[in-house]
């Protein structure tokens, strides 16, 4: 047995930060620069995220596939996801209690059908849940858990993700405010799922439901309408939130059990005996 130390892990919770921003600006910058809109965007996302996040991954320590999460979706993670479905409903309570809080008016726009262009709607369904998986859950991550451990893992990334990709308007205090608790919530909930799976598989998978599930209450309120969610109301009813809020509980109660069972990220190989002098480097 090999009386060499563990290598460092790769990214530490320092770069792991200077990544996501890189990122952020990068995603703002070509946005911008392509001339805005939900192509632009598309094209960012992919470009920052997808790019930046697969360049980084090079340097992830071996076994990087396992590490990052690339493994088979298991059946047993579908229960999971669905349970957690329904915490769109508590966030979307979550934003009420702070526009009530803030004292900021309620959107005229709520309970009135909205058309989507299609290719907004896969952008936001399917793309971003894709790239912004594997970059904060799958490379940022495990640098993140095997430096700090689990649980201040998830809250850096969960923290990064509320800081650097929740939108939000600087103009509108509470909808800035709501964005960054939505994210707080749904990236420590994805940050779980990932370590008690194994895979970014599932973390897609709740991504896109929740964000399927705000696209069809947008698109078509009038087939389910709920007040304070996708119709007008200052709050939503308990009838409502009780059940959702008991499912969530469902699903983190089983995302704590999986945890406790599921192994450690495996161990950070030492360094290369050539890699002893010279540190590689990211770029």
């Amino acid at each position: 047995m090999s009386s060499q130390a563990p290598g460092p892990p790769f990214p530490t919770p320092g770069l792991a930060f200077g990544l996501a921003g890189l990122a952020a600006f990068a995603m703002l910058a070509l946005t911008a620069g392509f001339g805005g809109g939900t192509a632009a965007f598309a094209f960012a996302s992919v470009a920052a995220l997808g790019g930046l996040g697969t360049l980084a991954a090079r340097y992830v320590p071996e076994p990087a596939p396992l590490r990052l999460g690339l493994t088979a979706l298991s059946l047993s993670a579908l229960p999971l996801v669905l349970l957690l479905l329904p915490v769109v409903l508590l966030t979307s309570e979550a934003d009420n209690w702070i526009r009530i809080a803030l004292d900021a008016k309620q959107s005229a726009e709520l309970g009135k059908p909205k058309a989507l262009p299609v290719e907004e709607i896969l952008t936001a369904v399917l793309l971003l849940p894709i790239v912004r998986e594997f970059f904060l859950r799958g490379v940022l991550l495990q640098g993140c858990v095997s430096a700090l451990g689990r649980a201040r893992g998830i809250a850096l990334i969960a923290f990064l993700q509320a800081l650097l990709f929740s939108p939000g308007d600087p103009a509108q205090p509470a909808m800035l405010a709501s964005a960054a608790a939505q994210g707080l919530v749904l990236g420590g909930l994805l940050g779980a799922l990932r370590l008690a799976t194994g895979s970014i598989l599932p973390c897609i998978a709740l991504e896109a439901g929740t964000t399927a599930i705000g696209v069809a209450a947008t698109v078509y309120p009038h087939l389910a309408p709920i007040p304070g969610f996708n119709a007008p109301g200052d709050t939503t009813p308990l009838s409502v939130l009780a059940p959702a809020a008991l499912s969530v509980a469902a699903g983190i109660w089983l995302l704590a059990q999986q945890l406790e069972r599921e192994p450690e990220l495996p161990p950070i190989p030492p360094p290369a005996p050539e890699d002893d002098e010279e540190p590689g480097s990211l770029f």
